[in-house]
């Protein structure tokens, strides 16, 4: 069986750019009878909010984005026993994150030779190329050697993103990762260390990315990009679907005037080899 998962992030409320790829995430998982999964992705603690989380989960039910049930949530979690299997490859290293910032996250240092007893938990990356085949945006061959070596655990303790990841959607059984192409460089990076912890890659899935008016990637910081701002606007769920759908290579079903009820009926339509790899700008 398919299993995908919607892990939105609560420092923010959901805009159209978490939509467009939450629709890719559900069309593609509910047309071929497969199971999708909630998580709320808040190992952040500093930036996760309860409250965001709620208005993210009645945003998601408004859009008619249904999951079939949801996971623990990052910060109920242990990731302890998965970095401990993930030992023989570690290193740790003392670089600062502002000296790695400048290298694009690579260790500065030469920290993976030198055995040292503290700092932060890097994986060492093997030699060689690593192939992802997205089903939206095809086969890419990925050569290790560019990749800066990731960062598992910060030298405060703190669990990483990347680690986080890659553990929870092994333990939720994830088949299928749905999400932004902003988050596609990550693959070849998690695909390795699937494979570390002896599972093997899920299919990748990336949606176009969303720009605002300003060129810049969508966030919270753009004027009525998020779903709430909207339905403040009047904006029906079904208008919300009217904008996304074309991203996702889909016309929006005629005379549809109930969100869920548009989102059902492009099921049959979706494919996903056809959507467009974008960027798409968004402006109210």
């Amino acid at each position: 069986m398919i299993v995908g998962r919607l892990a939105p992030t609560p420092s923010g409320r959901l805009h159209l750019g978490n939509v467009c790829a939450a629709g890719a995430a559900w069309l593609s998982v509910r047309q071929r009878g497969g199971r999708l999964r909630l998580r709320i992705e808040d190992i952040d603690a500093g930036r996760a909010r309860r409250d965001i989380a709620d208005a993210i989960r009645a945003d998601l039910a408004w859009l008619g984005l249904t999951c079939d049930d949801e996971t623990p949530p990052q910060a109920a979690r242990d990731y302890g026993p998965v970095l401990a299997r993930l030992a023989p490859h570690t290193y740790r290293c003392a670089c600062t994150r502002a000296a790695s910032r400048e290298a694009a996250g690579a260790c500065v240092g030469g920290c993976r030779t030198r055995g040292l007893p503290a700092g932060a938990v890097r994986f060492a990356l093997p030699s060689g190329v690593e192939t992802i085949v997205d089903r939206a945006r095809g086969r890419s061959d990925v050569d290790l050697a560019t990749l800066a070596d990731p960062v598992l655990q910060r030298r405060d303790g703190c669990g990483t993103y990347t680690l986080a990841v890659v553990a929870d959607d092994i333990a939720d059984g994830v088949t299928e990762v749905a999400r932004g192409a902003d988050l596609a460089d990550q693959s070849a990076v998690q695909a390795v260390l699937w494979r570390a912890l002896g599972a093997e890659p899920p299919a990748w899935l990336h949606a176009p990315l969303i720009l605002g008016g300003d060129g810049k990637k969508l966030s919270k910081s753009h004027h009525a990009a998020a779903v709430g701002d909207l339905r403040e606007l009047g904006w029906s769920a079904a208008g919300v679907w009217q904008v996304v759908l074309p991203w996702l290579g889909l016309t929006p079903p005629a005379g549809a005037t109930d969100g869920p009820a548009m989102l059902q009926r492009s099921l049959a339509a979706f494919d996903a080899a056809r959507i467009p790899r974008g960027p798409f700008t968004w402006m109210l």
